[in-house]
């Protein structure tokens, strides 16, 4: 009889090469809250440049209404999201409470349920045109339908029916997403103001005070592929 040999190369969620804390094991309650604490400052940067543009008096649904944020699982070198943490403005929070609808922070803390919008940001992380790191979801144009019926929905839901997503990238390593939702598609100058303030706080910050994300997020071992291996999708056979 045959003998099979088996494969000791130990499996990549045993891959713990650093001393770093993994992702999702060392999201700890208190670590959510120091992601939601910094999700409250960009969320409220994003706010502040906007009334900047129309001279303070920004119409509600020209304001950013909720920020959310996926990481890549540790060791993964591939797309694999885990929901880290959302934040929200306070008429959202309000209406959210008035239908007794659970925190989306704290009710979808740890999933790891894939999202379309996660996997294109990945995609085109490296591409030539910077404009296309930005990536789209409008639901008013029925883009609804292209949700899984394992996917949540809790930006339609929230009646934020626009999203622009940019993935993360430190050190080289593709390793989450950034997105935030509006009621509608902002005009031009208000989503190019907004895709300049994300980008700074998610890849390239210009400033002191759009540094924290990053330095907080140093602390984990981070997953996701290398910049240049980024485009997920031209590599499968």
């Amino acid at each position: 009889m045959a003998i099979v040999k088996v494969d000791k190369k130990p499996r990549l969620i045993r891959n713990q090469r650093g001393r770093r804390m993994r992702i999702p094991a060392g999201i700890t309650p208190e670590v959510f809250l120091d992601i939601t604490r910094i999700l409250t400052d960009i969320l409220q940067d994003i706010d502040n440049e906007l009334g900047k543009l129309r001279g303070g008096a920004c119409q509600d649904d020209e304001r950013p209404k909720e920020l959310h944020i996926r990481l890549n699982e540790s060791d993964k070198p591939f797309p694999l999201p885990i929901f880290a943490g959302w934040v929200e403005s306070e008429d959202v929070q309000e209406r959210r409470q008035e239908w007794n609808h659970p925190d989306p922070g704290l009710h979808r803390f740890g999933d790891d349920v894939y999202s379309e919008i996660y996997g294109e940001a990945f995609r085109y992380a490296d591409d030539s045109t910077p404009e296309n790191h930005f990536r789209y979801r409008d639901w008013e144009a029925g883009e609804i339908l292209e949700k899984r019926s394992g996917e949540k929905a809790t930006d339609p839901k929230a009646g934020n029916r626009f999203q622009t997503c940019l993935a993360m990238v430190i050190e080289g390593l593709v390793t989450g997403t950034l997105v935030v939702g509006f009621r509608r598609r902002p005009d031009d100058q208000l989503l190019k103001k907004t895709q300049e303030v994300l980008r700074e706080w998610a890849r390239e910050p210009k400033s002191p005070e759009r540094t924290s994300l990053i330095d907080f997020l140093k602390k984990f071992e981070l997953g996701g592929p290398r910049l240049k291996d980024s485009n997920w999708v031209a590599l499968i056979p």
